[in-house]
């Protein structure tokens, strides 16, 4: 009985392990994703419990019910953290119970009169377009927003509007030859990086820019979201670093050459790329849901398009995260 027993939980866990590591290195395919695998975390508690009574000491400490458990912990872990995914966007909108001191004497705020809430304040920025620029860096740091993008006038090259609660963004500008730098960060009213949240918070920003010259964008959002549809853009290179987060983006083929990094903890991130243009990702994290279509894996951590030896615009997509639900589509 003993001897059968121990052949019963070698065979489970060997099975185990290689389920795990095929899931984790792409040898598998499932219809069914390690996101949902990990809801199940909570039968191998179960199956450590019923192996210790196939010890001979009937005790805690044994070798398998250790490892079940050890198996367990990374994906409760997981689990939580891609259910956290699905909560940001409804903890923005929630309201939230805390104190707020504001100073109605503020110059540099504008009060939003047809706000439900009259501690959200608006502001409007723009930069005038200059046509003797080329390319422009932008920098973005947010809190907990919503972002969205549009097209700018044809006037500005950069314009943003929004609405906040007790934060503001400053925006900075130099034109250095033929580039154009821009920096528009969002700080609390007191000039801290402390981004507060409040009851009835709606922190929107909408940025506008222009079509014209090749962008660069340094993009450092919190918690939030984030839906850029830059398929009309000519853009260059993109740095994205973000925490608890929902990120769309969509790429163009203007250029022949873009540049995609993304830096994040726990976060949803879905990035579409045009089926003209071939496309490699390189991805770095073992606990991370990902759903490439379309895409080849061909070698380390490392996935392409057929096309990419032999296509003339190329996408890259470098991708570091913890725990992320990552998807890569063609259209």
């Amino acid at each position: 009985m003993k001897n059968n027993g121990n052949i019963f939980w070698g065979a489970i866990l060997v099975a185990f392990g290689v389920l795990m590591l095929g899931v984790v290195n792409d040898w598998f395919q499932f219809e069914v994703s390690m996101r949902e695998l990990a809801k199940y975390w909570p039968v191998l508690i179960i199956l450590g419990g019923i192996a210790v009574f196939f010890t001979p000491k009937r005790t805690v400490f044994n070798p398998t019910t250790a490892l079940l458990v050890a198996f367990a912990i990374p994906l409760a872990i997981y689990n939580a953290s891609t259910s956290a995914i699905d909560k940001v966007k409804a903890e923005i909108n929630d309201d939230f119970d805390f104190d707020v001191e504001m100073d109605d004497n503020d110059d540099n705020f504008t009060f939003d009169s047809d706000s439900s809430n009259s501690y959200n304040t608006s502001q409007n920025f723009s930069v005038p377009f200059d046509k003797s620029v080329q390319e422009v860096n932008l920098e973005i740091g947010g809190g907990a927003a919503e972002f969205f993008l549009s097209e700018a006038s044809g006037s500005d090259v950069f314009s943003a509007e929004t609405k906040l609660f007790e934060n503001k963004f400053n925006l900075e500008d130099e034109k250095k030859g033929t580039i154009q730098e821009i920096s528009f960060k969002m700080s609390s009213k007191n000039g801290s990086d402390n981004i507060r949240l409040g009851k009835g918070m709606n922190n929107d920003v909408n940025l506008k820019l222009s079509k014209a010259p090749i962008w660069n964008l340094d993009l450092g959002i919190g918690a939030g979201e984030l839906k850029f549809d830059l398929s009309d853009y000519k853009v260059k290179d993109i740095k994205m670093e973000t925490g608890a987060a929902d990120i769309s983006l969509k790429m163009g083929d203007k250029l022949k050459e873009s540049k995609v990094r993304i830096e994040s903890g726990v976060a949803k991130v879905k990035v579409m790329v045009p089926k003209n243009s071939a496309c490699q990702i390189k991805m770095d994290g073992a606990l991370n849901a990902k759903d490439f279509d379309g895409f080849s894996k061909s070698g380390s951590r490392t996935w392409k398009t057929e096309n990419f030896d032999t296509a003339t615009n190329k996408i890259y997509l470098e991708i570091e995260s913890g725990l992320s639900a990552v998807s890569v589509d063609r259209y």
